[in-house]
């Protein structure tokens, strides 16, 4: 009995991942129309920013304020898809588009995440850090370029089995723990989710995982089902949360930025007819004020600062 039921998960998730596919394959040529027409619209991704979801707006600092300002393009793609019928869709590739700036000299931003899957059961997302070069003050306080070193040095995999040295041996990664133990997780910067890492599973390892846990579910009374609880992230992950942020982005805040940007636009126009009203009321208490002789009128304070503003 229970052979069957993950038999028939198993079949079920093969459906959803080929629908995930093919619903890609259709919807991107639309999305790329999308791209060309939102060129005309001053400040659109800045204002779909604005609107986040909690799982994106609470990771921005307002330090990363200025420099998301200048946030020209945003494009989610699922780089391993070949076709309607293959490649892997849950791999992305995330780019975001600069308008020159005083930040940074990069104008465009690329970042890879590869879907994996561990010998323990556990799946989801893997990258590597991704340089970024600051014209001035690093808005992650150093922790990008240590993340970078570290994966450039993990590279060099021959030297480091030759010489013996383990990751946690490494000059680099013990640089960059530290870095990350004294560095408070909510103070991090928005920017610093180009060094997220995730767990350290090649692409070789991931596939004799996958394989061996279909041949798992085909053979009845095979092997337990491995543990899927995910592995504890080495102290060098200086974004643990990477994974959570890119799906927020590519399920959430891309397909949806039309909706984000009408929205704010419709709130902006409410609150300007609001203010608009208030205005007009304020001015009215003055008089009334002034005439009976009576108090000063309090200004009102200013909205809170917005990415879009």
């Amino acid at each position: 009995m229970y052979d069957t039921l993950a038999r028939i998960e198993s079949q079920l998730a093969a459906i959803e991942l080929d629908y995930l596919r093919r619903t890609y394959v259709a919807l991107r040529p639309k999305f790329l129309e999308r791209a060309t027409a939102i060129t005309e619209i001053p400040d659109f991704w800045s204002t779909v920013i604005d609107e986040a979801p909690a799982e994106i707006d609470q990771r921005i600092q307002p330090r990363d304020i200025p420099a998301l300002k200048c946030l020209t393009g945003l494009d989610v793609e699922r780089f391993e898809v070949r076709d309607a019928d293959s490649g892997e869709p849950r791999s992305i590739k995330i780019t975001l588009t600069f308008k020159p700036n005083e930040w940074f000299f990069d104008t465009k931003v690329e970042k890879r995440y590869y879907w994996r899957m561990s010998e323990n059961g556990w799946s989801g997302l893997v990258s590597q850090p991704v340089k970024i070069r600051w014209k001035q003050k690093d808005l992650t306080d150093g922790l990008l370029d240590l993340a970078v070193n570290l994966w450039k040095k993990e590279l060099d995999r021959e030297t480091n089995v030759r010489e013996g040295r383990d990751l946690e041996s490494l000059e680099e990664y013990q640089l960059l723990a530290d870095k990350v133990q004294r560095t408070p997780q909510d103070a991090i910067s928005f920017f610093a989710f180009l060094g997220f890492r995730g767990h350290r599973i090649s692409a070789e390892e991931s596939a004799a995982a996958m394989e061996n846990a279909q041949s798992n579910v085909e053979v009845p009374g095979g092997p337990e089902r491995p543990n899927e609880d995910p592995p504890p992230l080495p102290d060098s992950e200086m974004y643990p949360h990477g994974e959570e942020v890119v799906v927020a982005l590519c399920e959430d805040l891309y397909p949806g930025a039309t909706h984000y940007f009408t929205t704010a636009k419709q709130r902006d126009t409410k609150v300007s007819d609001q203010e608009l009203v208030s205005d007009v009321s304020n001015s009215d208490d003055s008089l009334n004020a002034n005439a009976f002789g009576h108090g000063e009128h309090q200004r009102r304070p200013n909205k809170k600062a917005r990415i879009s503003a």
